[in-house]
This record gives structure tokens, C-alpha cells and sequence, in this order.
């Protein structure tokens, strides 16, 4: 009988053959990979700013009243906008006021300066409503609230922040320097744009607070909104500083709900 040995059941015949050069090349087009590395460049972005802005947060949120007062002192400015003070938006401003604890004077002033429909909150406590808004609005009720959300922006301190956030980046720009620039740019554009919104949408609901507090009602105060949300277009809002007015409509009404506001009772003077 023959036998055969362990090492010849196992022989395995060799054939070369040239290796596929496609194997380290990736399959992805070049639009794709690019559009991917914007999207987590954008991600990385936004992380750092937000974990720089709740840093600058905390510390501007634990300010004393003193402190905050002697810190104002010192960054206040005017800027000069062409604006007349008007009675009736002071008499709003005040009754809205007394709903705070700001520890300040605040001005309110309607300019002429601008073609456009907004308005402003400055360092220093003045506040600014274009001529073009004015004739935007269709009610009181409207006014009030745009007077309210303003004033909630130095009851927030987001002017404070915002500072804070600046002077944080103008450090870092100088210690970087002009190389990394145009990455520490387009960072503070992405970031900053959804700090921004944040803080819109938050000085929305602290609005509704004050002219629930102020008038005992909230009616009318999303009209304005639902009037300039017609056509718009969601997209452009990316970068900029206030978001869309549909999720701005749909956070305040949210907060409507919860806190159970009265949004039927019609303020009247």
C-alpha cells in the first residue's frame, strides 16, 4: 500500500498575476469628498464655537450688578444713527422695563438711517427702530414686542457676550497669525452665525415673558413674523445672524403653550 506524506495533500500551485492599482484609490468623485470635508469642517466649526461661547457665557452670566455696571462704564459708545427719541415707544420701553432687572438707563429711538426693516440694540442701552420697520407694523401689539425682544437682549447681556466672544478671537487672530486667518474667519462665520441665532430665539421667549408681564398678553406678537416668513427662502439663513422666521414663529409659539400665555386678550392704551 502506498502513503502519502502530510506535505503533498497541501500542494498549492502559484499562479503571479500584476496587482490591481485601483485598490488605494478611492471611488468617491472629488465634489463629494469636498462637499464631505466642508460639512465636517462646519461641524468642527461650530463645536469650537459654541464650547468657546458657553465658556464666555458663564462668566459674563455671574457678572455682579456692580460689575457689570463698572464693566459698561468702561466698553460704552454711541453710535450716532440718525435717530429721534419718540414718547410712545418710551412709555412701551419703560412699562417693558420694569418687568427686568437691568441696571441701566435705556433709550429708544426711531432712525432714519437705514432703508431696511430692523432693529438695533446697542452697548450702552439704546436701542434703534428703523423708519422702514415702523411702517412695517400693523398693530401695537407688534411694536410691543419688538420693543420687548430688544430690551431682552441687555436683560440676556448678550452684548456682553458677544464682546467677550470678540475679544476672545481678535486674541487668538493675533496669536495665530495672518496664516491661519482665513480658517479662523470662516470658523467665527459658521460659529458665530448659530450663536447668533440662539441668542435671537432666546431673546424671542424672554420677549413674550416681558410683554406677558408688562400687558398681561401676548396677542398679536407673531404676526409680524408670519408676515415676513411668506416666500422666504430657508437656505439663506446658513450663515446668517437671525434664524428663518418659521422656526422662530414655531419656538414662540411653543413657549405660548407651555407657560400658558394669554394670546387672546387685545392690549389696548
Amino acid at each position: 500500500m502506498k502513503y502519502l506524506h502530510m506535505e503533498q495533500l497541501f500542494i498549492v500551485k502559484y499562479n503571479a498575476k500584476i496587482p490591481n492599482t485601483s485598490v488605494n484609490v478611492t471611488q468617491e468623485s472629488f465634489l463629494l469628498k469636498t462637499f464631505k470635508l466642508g460639512v465636517s469642517l462646519a461641524i468642527l466649526a461650530t463645536l469650537f464655537y459654541l464650547l468657546i461661547s458657553l465658556t464666555v457665557n458663564f462668566i459674563v452670566s455671574h457678572l455682579s450688578t456692580e460689575q457689570e455696571k463698572k464693566l459698561l462704564n468702561f466698553i460704552t459708545y454711541d453710535i450716532d444713527l440718525n435717530g429721534k427719541e419718540d414718547k410712545h415707544l418710551s412709555e412701551i420701553k419703560n412699562k417693558l422695563a420694569s418687568c427686568t432687572n437691568i441696571p441701566y438707563k435705556t433709550k429708544i429711538f426711531i432712525s432714519s438711517e437705514d432703508n431696511i426693516a430692523n432693529a438695533y440694540a446697542l452697548p450702552g442701552g439704546s436701542i434703534y427702530i428703523t423708519q422702514k420697520l415702523m411702517d412695517e407694523l400693523k398693530s401695537e401689539s407688534e411694536l410691543i414686542f419688538i420693543i420687548a425682544h430688544e430690551l431682552s437682549h441687555f436683560k440676556n447681556k448678550d452684548h456682553l457676550k458677544g464682546l467677550g466672544n470678540s475679544l476672545f478671537f481678535a486674541s487668538i487672530g493675533l496669536i495665530l497669525g495672518e496664516e491661519y486667518s482665513s480658517l479662523l474667519n470662516y470658523t467665527i462665520g459658521i460659529g458665530g452665525a448659530k450663536y447668533s441665532q440662539n441668542n435671537e430665539i432666546a431673546a424671542d421667549k424672554s420677549g413674550l415673558e416681558l410683554m406677558q408681564c408688562a400687558y398681561d398678553s401676548v396677542s398679536g406678537a407673531t404676526n409680524l413674523f408670519e408676515r415676513m416668513g411668506k416666500n422666504e427662502k430657508k437656505w439663506k439663513y446658513f450663515l446668517a445672524s437671525h434664524p428663518d422666521f418659521h422656526k422662530r414663529i414655531e419656538e414662540m409659539k411653543k413657549v405660548i403653550k407651555e407657560q400658558n400665555m394669554n394670546s387672546s386678550k387685545t392690549i389696548s392704551f
